[in-house]
């Protein structure tokens, strides 16, 4: 990767989780009117506040946020984004799985609205890890209780960090240490068959953006892999495991992947367009080749918050703006899903237009993000 996609990447990371950071004052709010009454000239970078929701205009679920804080969609972002600094900037789908459920899971560190195909994801997760446990709980041992109690302790770390070859050689490794070696090797294999029996991924049947949120980290690491289609798949599966929300990611991909490597807009939207299956095709064009103002394009669409109504008002934003500020701002006065749509469209302008200069990130927003010094520590790190 040379210095200028890597410039590209960095700033579309952050162009993401300021994007998400800017809309959130305004998340789901329904009533594009209501939106332009309470903040006719600057929408962004406002606390959340129940009196902006009164009347049925939308669904308030940040009362705890702040100005700068992210939704819960760039929450997620950020796990995908820990999970790779963590990993040496590749992705892992158990260790990813794994910080997951430990941010958003019991004990974790997240405090917010928890999303449908999250609490899925996580009820999926605890209950393998339950079956697992069980059948673990009648593999038998031929030694010690407490040799046996050890090698227990080291799979069941093992198995939230490897896979595969990875993992076995780490078990491995362990019984080699262990008094009895021979012994511990055919039980410690013996867990790992138990524990790692299903290929299943954890996500929820869903199709709503949550699925795509994770995805500029992941392309900006592994955007020359060979391989990046089925990475992005794999992640995509994690959260969300239905097969239109991998198509939508695919189209979501090729637009992100296009754009870092420095294809022209128009470029970028058609590789976006030649991925998708035909009926996600013919919306898509129907929807770049509008001729109304974002938000009446946004509307007619719909403001919810599946991939099939966030997706093409994306694109079409992208089509009709030249600068980050503009982006970002009709994103939030179009209402409703406007943080699921915030991530990739911030994405995408953030890799086009840079920081700073007339057309970029402002750099007045970049410091109005909480956390923002961890986080650029941790996109350093993952590009590095």
């Amino acid at each position: 990767m040379n210095q200028e996609i890597k410039i590209r990447a960095r700033s579309s990371i952050l162009g993401a989780v300021v994007a998400d950071a800017a809309s959130l004052g305004f998340h789901w709010v329904y009533s594009q009117r209501r939106i332009s009454d309470l903040a006719p000239t600057d929408p962004v970078f406002r606390t959340p506040d129940a009196r902006d929701y009164e009347g049925g205009v939308g669904y308030f679920a940040h009362e705890h946020k702040q100005a700068g804080d992210l939704s819960q969609y760039g929450e997620q972002m950020i796990v995908m984004l820990r999970s790779l600094a963590d990993n040496l900037g590749r992705y892992e789908k158990v260790q990813y799985t794994e910080a997951f459920r430990r941010h958003f899971g019991y004990g974790g560190g997240f405090v917010g609205y928890i999303d449908r195909p999250t609490r899925q994801t996580l009820d999926r997760i605890y209950r393998d890890e339950h079956e697992a446990i069980e059948a673990v709980d009648a593999i038998p041992y031929d030694g010690p209780s407490k040799d046996q109690q050890s090698m227990l302790t080291k799979v069941l770390a093992a198995v939230k960090q490897y896979d595969g070859i990875a993992l076995r050689d780490r078990v491995e490794w362990y019984a080699n240490q262990m008094p009895d070696p021979k012994n511990s090797r055919v039980y410690g294999l013996a867990l790992v068959e138990a524990l790692s029996a299903s290929d299943e991924y954890p996500g929820a049947i869903d199709e709503q953006l949550p699925a795509i949120s994770k995805l500029p980290p992941l392309i900006a690491c592994h955007l020359t892999d060979p391989n990046l289609d089925q990475i992005c798949e794999s992640a995509i599966r994690v959260t969300n495991n239905a097969p239109r929300a991998v198509d939508y990611g695919r189209v979501c991909a090729a637009l992100l992947t296009a754009t870092l490597r420095g294809e022209t807009p128009s470029d970028a939207l058609s590789a976006a367009i030649q991925v998708a299956p035909d009926p996600i095709k013919e919306r898509l064009q129907t929807a770049l080749g509008a001729t109304a103002s974002v938000r009446e394009v946004s509307k007619h669409f719909g403001l919810h918050c599946d991939l099939g109504v966030g997706v093409p008002s994306i694109l079409y934003n992208l089509k009709t703006v030249n600068n980050f500020t503009d982006a970002i701002r009709h994103n939030i006065y179009a209402g409703g899903d406007n943080c699921g749509r915030a991530i990739l469209l911030g994405a995408v302008a953030g890799a086009r237009y840079g920081i700073g200069g007339d057309k970029g990130i402002p750099e007045s927003w970049l410091e109005q993000v909480n956390g923002i010094t961890d986080i650029e520590r941790m996109i350093d790190e993952i590009l590095s």
